[in-house]
């Protein structure tokens, strides 16, 4: 039996927009009650706000020569970090606040056990690895960008300038 074909609509688009918008109760404690909300789907907007953040942080990192990302474990783990803010409601108690709190808090969670335990027991790995793959796909759009650049450079153009001729 097959089956029947149907018509995307709005209402259908509502309705998978509405489930990635979703939280849920996850209990840290449920003998003290204590709990926090987080979206078990990701969206790919939110996905795109977490690694607008990270190159942020980077720049900042760089910009203020600060002691962080001296490997790539530190970078690793910041990311996922941002993971659990951005999927909680962290991101609410952590926005506009210093890169500097964010990486205090970030060791906070990992000297109490709370940074594995949300990582191994709320999010589904699907979505952390979701994350992650978009992360890779941008960074090798990036370095085919800078080697293209380099390349460009060698010959006395940009891609700027490139782009720019083909407009025209």
């Amino acid at each position: 039996m097959t089956k029947r074909e149907t018509k995307l609509t709005l209402t259908d688009i509502h309705k998978n927009a509405k489930e990635l918008n979703k939280k849920q109760k996850f209990f840290i404690d449920k003998d003290q009650g204590k709990f926090i909300y987080y979206y078990p789907k990701f969206s790919k907007r939110k996905i795109t706000i977490l690694i607008k953040d990270l190159s942020d942080t980077l720049a900042y990192v760089e910009q203020h020569k600060l002691d962080f990302f001296n490997n790539d474990d530190e970078l690793n783990n910041y990311i996922l970090f941002l993971i659990i803010k951005h999927f909680t409601d962290l991101q609410t108690e952590l926005k506009d606040k210093s890169v500097e709190l964010h990486f205090a808090t970030m060791n906070e969670l990992v000297d109490i056990g709370w940074y594995e335990m949300f990582l191994l027991k709320m999010f589904p790995m699907q979505e952390i690895s979701s994350v992650l793959d978009e992360i890779k796909k941008r960074l090798n759009v990036s370095f085919k960008y800078l080697a293209l650049e380099e390349e460009l450079s060698r010959e006395g153009q940009t891609v700027d300038s490139i782009l720019n001729d083909k407009d025209n």
